[in-house]
């Protein structure tokens, strides 16, 4: 390849799937990263990417590329945070989490341990029904990743089980997640207690929550979440919670990037804050 810049291109595309976060991505246009892409097609004789429902997928010609991109990008990465001297302004480092998990044990964590991320500026990113890092540095998700370049640490595990409002009982209808979760264990509590599909559906765990109170359904939610609230109780206090491990991801690139290190860090001492609390809890 006679332009090693157009590796730059090709990982942004390939982590972030549209023209547009790419570009933004790397601070230029969109129609900069086509005709970077464009071209490297044509020195390939085939399309580097496909156009899909769900975005830019690379093709099998630039699969082996895109692993040296990502590798040089995350070295390159790994070596300017090892400086000795201090950056001038705080490293950004995009973490991606589902909602609730931000919510409930990671900005909690952030005044406890503010001491890990000094000279690091967190941007958080909403992740919900997604696997591997997409355009994020750091990623938590439920379950570990099967696949990818990634390294990947067990951070904790989140208890969920069904919940009702207190004051309405509601025997026959429930409310779950979208149909392409119909084979989790946590949702097959669902179809097997009450009989049928759920009434509603929805794509987040707030949106669940709020659907449970305002409409007097079950659902499943996370301990977490619907243990403090004085106006749900447990739909059947002899069902064993479905437990749910909790995965942190990022490129084997930066394995040696001290700030992603931190990062990591972090977020382990968040989810050990939230154990430690589930434990006095049980205690009591």
């Amino acid at each position: 390849m006679d332009n090693w810049d157009d590796l730059r291109f090709l990982a942004a595309l390939a982590r972030t799937g549209t023209m547009k976060l790419a570009a933004q991505k790397l601070g230029t246009n969109t129609a900069t990263v086509s005709r970077r892409i464009d071209r490297l097609s044509e020195r390939l004789g085939e399309p580097a990417f496909i156009k899909t429902p769900d975005g830019w997928k690379p093709s099998k010609a630039v699969e082996a590329l895109i692993q040296v991109a990502q590798s040089f990008d995350g070295q390159i990465q790994s070596a300017l945070h090892s400086r000795a001297a201090p950056p001038d302004a705080p490293v950004q480092v995009k973490l991606g989490c589902t909602p609730f998990v931000l919510r409930n044990i990671l900005i909690p964590g952030m005044e406890r341990h503010a001491g890990l991320l000094d000279g690091i500026g967190l941007l958080f990113a909403d992740r919900l029904m997604k696997d591997g890092l997409g355009d994020n540095d750091i990623v938590v998700q439920a379950e570990r990743p099967e696949q990818g370049r990634v390294i990947t640490r067990k951070v904790g595990s989140l208890g969920f089980r069904y919940y009702r409002p207190r004051e309405v009982k509601c025997d026959k209808n429930w409310v779950g997640f979208s149909d392409a979760l119909d084979d989790n264990p946590l949702q097959r509590i669902g179809f097997d207690h009450f009989g049928r599909p759920p009434r509603m559906r929805v794509d987040s765990m707030d949106a669940l929550k709020s659907v449970i109170k305002s409409m007097g359904m079950a659902g499943p939610l996370p301990d977490i979440i619907a243990a403090g609230d004085p106006d749900l109780e447990l739909l059947d206090r002899n069902v064993e919670p479905i437990v749910s491990e909790f995965w942190l991801l990022y490129h084997e690139s930066r394995r040696s990037d001290p700030v992603i290190r931190a990062t990591a860090n972090f977020v382990l001492r968040c989810f050990e804050d939230e154990a430690l609390a589930g434990r006095r809890l049980a205690a009591e």
